[in-house]
């Protein structure tokens, strides 16, 4: 799940002869106070001028993508509409670059060159990778197909991620969350297909509208997937967090053989985002006064937020948020973000007719560490619309959202972890594909 979306951009003039000392990966720590922040800025020269991506890896970690700035006379100044977000850099020496953060404040910020020590090693690949685009109407959606050794056809599963602009292997925190799976999947003969975001590496920059087109672009991908040679007539979708959701919505059009959700979200995004709101807050030690304070804010937002009436969502977010005292450049930054037709379309969906529609059988598995998709509610919520049909739900202990090995469950985490997924977790994983595609083969 999208905790704080941060999207920088970096549009500059007409590019020097020489290389930018810009140009590069920069590490540093945001002191905004109440914590520190690890930034990670990537900044690559293309054909047309610079281009970029930050990284919080404190904040969900999800790469985002540059979108506007300007570089003149040494000063790199840049634009974060939606987060209210202008950040200043000057280039200290080829190993520093230093400036300012304002986002409602003003906070400096030195990065040096380098990304953060991981404690995070790939591991071997299993099988082989190819490149695969699908069409899912005009937009092109590009992908790898993980294939396993040895000969085909075999079963294949669709990787539907979370929320967020994320790439092919759901990159979060530096760990390539869907890679490894590929690897534990293409181990047990199980091949995979995994895809950019829509605007990020090699997909169409369209951004959806509803969850809708998602799950219309989920549709597509299963189709072409399920129609190569090279995979067998026993296929499924594999869904984590709002990806577990977006898997069944797709199943009307798509018809998988089999789906397997991993914290995936079985509520509405209102149900979720009161949830995790307040298992974050309290994890973090701020106490239930802090978490009722969150709690009146976003009934504030999502009464805005549901009301039809309502012609201009990110403003009108904005005023109510100022009214109840949040600082105007902040307010104005969530309004934006969650006065996109998406997140409108998105708040009040609720997926039990989806999951209750479909007829195949369903695992479910989520972490007992899980502070973004809590899993006592929501594999309740998914027993309760499957009820008669074949569902099997479990819990991992140990493991957070993204299935890692965790002490808290907090974002934090997420960075620090030596591993994408916990061994356990990715053996559990494997097992129930296995066991559904041997069944849906049969």
């Amino acid at each position: 799940m999208r905790l704080i979306a941060l999207i920088v951009g970096l549009i500059l003039a007409p590019p020097a002869l020489a290389q930018s000392p810009f140009t590069g990966v920069w590490h540093g720590d945001l002191d905004v106070g109440a914590a520190q922040l690890r930034m990670e800025l990537e900044v690559e020269e293309t054909g047309e001028g610079l281009s970029a991506v930050l990284v919080s890896l404190d904040q969900g970690a999800a790469r985002m993508p540059a979108d506007s700035a300007i570089l003149h006379e040494g000063v790199l100044s840049v634009s974060i509409d939606r987060p209210g977000v202008r950040i200043t850099l000057t280039a200290d020496s080829e190993d520093r670059i230093s400036g300012s953060f304002f986002q409602g404040q003003s906070f400096p910020l030195l990065l040096e060159r380098g990304r953060y020590p991981s404690g995070f090693t790939m591991p071997d690949q299993a099988g082989t990778d190819a490149e695969m685009t699908v069409m899912a109407g005009e937009l092109v959606l590009a992908g790898s197909l993980r294939l396993p050794d040895g000969e085909g056809p075999f079963p294949g599963v669709l990787l539907l991620n979370g929320s967020g602009s994320q790439d092919r292997d759901a990159t979060i925190a530096g760990r390539p969350v869907f890679a490894v799976l590929a690897n534990a999947l293409a181990e047990r003969g199980i091949a995979s297909l995994r895809l950019d975001d829509r605007g990020v590496g090699g997909s169409d920059a369209v951004p959806p509208a509803a969850p809708a087109d998602l799950a219309n672009d989920a549709a597509a991908a299963f189709e072409a997937l399920r129609a190569r040679p090279d995979i067998s007539g026993c296929t499924g979708i594999l869904g984590h967090s709002e990806g577990g959701l977006i898997a069944f919505l797709a199943a009307d059009a798509a018809g998988p053989d089999f789906i397997v959700s991993l914290a995936g979200m079985a509520g509405t995004m209102r149900e979720t985002l009161y949830e995790q709101s307040e298992a974050l807050i309290l994890a973090s030690g701020a106490g239930q006064a802090a978490a009722d304070q969150n709690r009146a804010l976003q009934d504030a937002m999502f009464e805005v937020m549901s009301d039809p009436a309502v012609e201009d969502y990110p403003a009108a977010i904005g005023a109510v948020l100022v009214e109840m005292g949040f600082p105007a450049a902040q307010a104005a930054q969530q309004g934006a973000i969650w006065g996109q037709p998406y997140s409108i379309a998105m708040l009040d969906l609720d997926p039990a007719a989806a999951m209750a529609g479909y007829d195949g059988p369903v695992h479910a598995i989520y972490g007992d560490l899980d502070l973004q998709v809590l899993p006592d509610p929501n594999a309740a919520r998914l027993r309760t619309a499957r009820e008669g049909l074949p569902t099997e739900t479990s819990v991992i202990p140990g493991v957070n959202h993204l299935f890692q090995g965790a002490v808290t469950g907090l974002p934090g985490e997420y960075a620090t972890a030596t591993h994408a997924m916990a061994p356990e977790a990715l053996a559990a994983i494997a097992d129930a594909v296995e066991g559904l595609a041997a069944a849906g083969c049969e």
